[in-house]
């Protein structure tokens, strides 16, 4: 009877839960920004060089090269045995502009970071701009209400500033919708 009545609860949870999250916007759009006092290029090199990423990034088993897709890499990350993410490059304008995005389709989320690198003071001014359509009201719930929405770029953005020697964190910016280019308002 006290398993019924636990399977019970946990179901009432999950049925609310993914109420709330059917009424929260799908998209969202969020950025944080991390200073490293390293030139871009040595920035640039850390940031595309995704098979090395195991080696300065916590959370990450390995990560395997993918197939071109468009004329631009991809590639896996395993956080688990269990747990493999595909992502790819969609854009890439060198020392400045990065976008990369999950690779596939019939994905229950769509999400995109785009990494700005500008020079500043001998130093790298890197901001992740991240750009989802979250279609799972579960995750939406759990996005909103569970994992910040800053959580895998900060975590991204401190790993890269201790490969670095630095104990500095990122900074949140204010976004407002506008901000969003035509691009991401299609998501």
């Amino acid at each position: 009877m006290t398993i019924l009545l636990a399977f019970f609860v946990i179901a009432l949870l999950l049925g609310w839960a993914a109420l709330i999250g059917s009424r929260l916007p799908k998209t969202h759009v969020c950025a944080s920004r991390q200073f490293l006092d390293v030139p871009v290029n040595e920035v640039w090199a850390i940031v595309t060089n995704f098979t090395e990423y195991p080696t300065w990034r916590p959370g990450l088993a390995r990560v395997d090269d993918g197939p071109m897709i468009d004329g631009q890499p991809s590639w896996f990350e395993y956080c688990s045995p269990k747990i493999k993410v595909h992502l790819q490059v969609s854009e890439c304008e060198p020392q400045k502009r990065l976008v990369t995005r999950l690779a596939g389709t019939n994905l229950s989320i769509f999400g995109a970071w785009e990494y700005e690198f500008v020079e500043e003071n001998g130093g790298t001014l890197l901001t992740i701009t991240e750009r989802d359509k979250v279609y799972n009201p579960l995750l939406r719930f759990f996005t909103q209400f569970v994992i910040p929405h800053h959580a895998a770029m900060d975590v991204f953005l401190i790993a890269l500033a201790r490969h670095y020697g630095s104990n500095s964190t990122p900074v949140h910016l204010s976004l407002r919708v506008d901000d969003m280019t035509p691009d991401a308002a299609k998501l």
